[in-house]
């Protein structure tokens, strides 16, 4: 997000390597145990909502939905779960938080 140059380019490259990872335990399943979320949903979760901030504030896409649609539908579905839905912080905090950084 705050790398620049060549910097930037092995960053996108770890990224999409582990995105990969992710999207290959996720074919075929609503979430990482299933149809339910499970610990590794939880333990991963997080990433779902600071990600398209991070790419907002660094101007770049980390999970391209062509490359990537398992894992974005897992993020659609993990974001949009009833016990996750209203307990994240406002979007725009955030942009500003990752702004300021």
């Amino acid at each position: 997000m705050c790398s620049q140059g060549d910097e930037k380019e092995r960053a996108m490259k770890l990224s999409m390597e582990a995105i990969e990872k992710i999207e290959g335990e996720l074919k075929g399943n609503k979430f990482f145990a299933g149809e339910a979320i499970g610990y590794l949903d939880i333990a991963l979760g997080w990433t779902t909502y600071l990600l398209p901030v991070w790419d907002e504030v660094g101007s770049m896409t980390i999970v391209d939905p062509s490359k990537f649609p398992a894992t974005v539908a897992w993020m659609h579905n993990f974001l949009n779960h009833p016990v996750i839905k209203d307990k994240l912080p406002p979007r725009e905090k955030m942009i500003v938080y990752f702004r300021l950084a």
